[in-house]
């Protein structure tokens, strides 16, 4: 008999996420997946989740690894990227199977916004985009890699940060990271984390506009690409901006452009993110809370969702009775949803920061905010070697919050969607005074 917890997928995907993490635990402690020495239970615990959660914070460099352990993270970042259940429905498409209506229902209450009937497209959709995504940036990596002299080894170094780019994992092979790629690697590395940061469900919605050209964009696109627009453009010029003040080193216009793009969950850095002065850190920690968008690789809280919580901020200050976006209501269990997962955040972000505080001696105020940030929102971007210096129980903690920030919006959508029912009864309606 299925246990309840499975019924709609409301335990599927945090349990699969956890078996995926504890298998990759188990092969990173097999003899010969370091170049020398072998990694601690916890140590295992906490790449594996940082590898499957797609995070890239790391207690041991990646060029550590052997090309065995190297391979390892590869995959168990592509599996995280798709999904395990994504990853189970595309096997059974591409086996010629289709999907059973249980497991149409599991992918669709990941997504209220689209059709059952197109369902199965959108995850043949994920499959090609993926991959047609990957290979290209390997093939305009490579390139790169070879002009800056790595010979033989361009081809992993390519592939490597082709998929973790795409993925935003914020991992890769190379000693020193992506400082050491070039400013034309750099750039690919760029494009591949804006359209691994967008969405399927936007990706999904221009490819119908093109397949049909009556097909109107949603609203959901839209808000989508606007947000993610706006938050490049001017999370670049103010963290630039931050970055011009005496005493530190000046702050470039392409590092500018590179860290807002990848503070958005990628988590590669082309600087010290830990020299930079407290201003670009906070601009960085607010970044990395909004994320990227539903239906991505990326985490945080997502850009939708601050595009709805901003609305209604603006909409409560107008004095109106609804939130609109492009002449639009937004209903009112979205707006809900939208708050719910924004002071969710904001409250484990606060108690990581405080536990993080109390028991790791080596951070203190704003380096432990940044830390917490980073594992929640999937960025794995740290100052300096922050992540290196968290005690044993503190990694656990950070690991913890990886899982969360990757499962955890999603499991609230569909733990939502699971309990929508059709309202019968109106109560009275009465004012509350709130200040």
């Amino acid at each position: 008999m299925r246990l309840r917890i499975f019924k709609f997928g409301n335990g599927q995907l945090p349990v699969s996420f956890a078996l995926i993490i504890l298998i990759g635990a188990l092969l990173l402690r097999l003899p010969g997946m370091l170049k020398s020495g072998t990694l601690s239970c916890i140590d295992a615990l906490f790449t594996s989740c940082s590898a499957v959660c797609l995070n890239g914070l790391a207690v041991v460099p990646t060029a550590e690894f052997s090309f065995p352990g190297q391979l390892l993270l590869l995959l168990l970042i592509q599996v995280g990227c798709f999904g395990i259940l994504s990853l189970s429905a595309m096997v059974l498409l591409m086996l010629g199977r289709g999907l059973s209506f249980s497991n149409t229902l599991v992918m669709y209450n990941l997504n209220d916004r689209f059709s059952l009937r197109c369902t199965e497209s959108m995850i043949r959709t994920i499959a090609v985009y993926t991959f047609l995504s990957e290979a290209a940036g390997f093939l305009l990596m490579l390139p790169g890699f070879l002009w800056n002299g790595f010979g033989w080894k361009s081809l992993w170094y390519a592939l490597f940060y082709s998929v973790g780019s795409f993925c935003n994992s914020g991992m890769g092979p190379l000693p020193g990271g992506m400082a050491q790629a070039g400013r034309y690697v750099q750039a690919v590395s760029m494009v591949l984390i804006v359209l691994g940061g967008l969405g399927i469900y936007v990706i999904y919605d221009l490819l119908e506009m093109v397949r049909d050209r009556n097909h109107r964009m949603r609203l959901h696109s839209r808000i989508v690409l606007w947000t993610s627009g706006i938050l490049l453009v001017c999370g670049a010029a103010v963290l630039w901006l931050a970055g011009q003040g005496p005493g530190t080193p000046k702050l470039g216009g392409f590092d500018a452009m590179f860290l807002s793009v990848s503070s958005r969950t990628a988590g590669y850095s082309t600087l010290d993110v830990g020299g930079l002065p407290p201003p670009c850190i906070i601009i960085v920690i607010a970044l990395m809370f909004i994320g990227g968008s539903p239906g991505s690789a990326a985490g945080g809280i997502k850009t939708s969702t601050a595009a709805v919580v901003f609305a209604a901020l603006i909409s409560s200050f107008k004095g109106d009775g609804e939130v609109l976006i492009s002449r639009r209501s937004i209903a009112w269990r979205s707006v809900l949803r939208a708050f719910t997962i924004t002071v969710i955040f904001l409250l484990l972000a606060l108690f990581g920061a405080l536990m993080l505080n109390a028991f790791s001696p080596a951070l203190d105020g704003l380096p432990s905010a940044f830390e917490v940030v980073s594992a929640l929102s999937g960025t794995g971007l740290s100052t300096g070697n922050s992540t290196r210096l968290l005690t044993p129980g503190c990694r656990v903690l950070i690991a913890v919050f990886m899982f969360i920030g990757r499962v955890g919006p999603l499991s609230i959508i569909v733990f939502f969607v699971g309990r929508e029912k059709p309202g019968h009864l109106r109560y009275p309606e009465e004012r509350v005074i709130v200040s």
